[in-house]
């Protein structure tokens, strides 16, 4: 618990550095992000034992690297129309070539996972850079980590107190029902906080009915992830984090409620 909670502190302090250094030049959280999707793919891809080709598993770290600054329009600035389709193009024909190379060995799934991971990834954690450029974007961050740390923070001490009744017994044994409310609750609270400091009190209603739907996709994220890991007999995606795993294993959640919440904002419904 102690190497949890020291990694932890230390991993709030370098996402908190580079946040800070990004507010004054935007290409450094770029490349943070650039940095983290290409190092997601490696823990999904290799280290589950999804696919065993390293041109397969290398071409979707570099693809996950260039399509990260891409969704953020770098690649637009510095090579004229060269953007995330452009790439994407690009990298589902190398992933042809790589099945036809190992046609034996690379079958459909290999195919699949190696197309679709890195690709979902990339524009995952991009959303996150992109949510964050925009004008209220310390708000809309906050509210990510809201409605997925928070929640999981909550869900998790609830669930100790009081938990009972198993969630998805089958995926992850110990998250149960009682956790899962307790972690929205929370949520809740945190959201009214959120909003009387940001004055966004006029838009409270409405952050607190859709503060429910995020938390329960931030769980959705979290066991899609365990099921995924389970499939493979795989405890954490990796060790780069001491006492948390890998990237993917603290940023579980966050794949899919960024995109979703960066939908929602785009949209000008927060």
């Amino acid at each position: 618990m102690l190497t949890r909670i020291i990694s932890g502190a230390v991993l709030i302090l370098v996402v908190g550095g580079i946040l800070v250094l990004g507010n004054f030049y935007p290409p450094v959280l770029a490349a943070f992000i650039a940095i983290i999707s290409s190092i997601a793919c490696y823990e999904i891809l290799n280290n589950t034992g999804i696919i065993k080709k390293r041109a397969a598993t290398y071409g979707a770290c570099v693809y996950a690297l260039i399509c990260a600054f891409a969704h953020l329009g770098y690649t637009e600035k510095l090579w004229g129309g060269l953007n995330s389709s452009f790439f994407t193009v690009l990298y589902v024909v190398y992933i042809a070539f790589v099945a036809l190379k190992y046609n034996k060995e690379f079958g459909l799934s290999c195919i699949g996972a190696s197309v679709a991971f890195p690709v979902i990834i990339s524009y995952a954690f991009s959303c996150i850079a992109s949510l964050y450029a925009k004008e209220s974007g310390v708000f809309y961050l906050l509210l990510l980590l809201n409605f997925s740390s928070v929640c999981d923070t909550g869900a998790y001490f609830t669930g100790v107190l009081l938990g009972k009744h198993k969630l998805c017994p089958n995926i992850s044994p110990k998250k149960t029902v009682e956790g899962a409310v307790g972690g929205i609750v929370w949520s809740l609270i945190c959201t009214t906080v959120l909003c009387f400091v940001f004055k966004k009190v006029q838009i409270l209603a409405i952050m607190l009915i859709a503060t429910v739907p995020f938390c329960i996709v931030g769980m959705c994220g979290d066991l899609f992830a365990s099921v995924i890991k389970r499939s493979v007999d795989l405890k954490d995606y990796g060790k780069l984090i001491p006492g948390h795993g890998g990237i993917l294993d603290r940023f579980d959640s966050i794949l899919l409620i960024a995109p979703v919440l960066s939908l929602f904002v785009q949209g000008g419904l927060f």
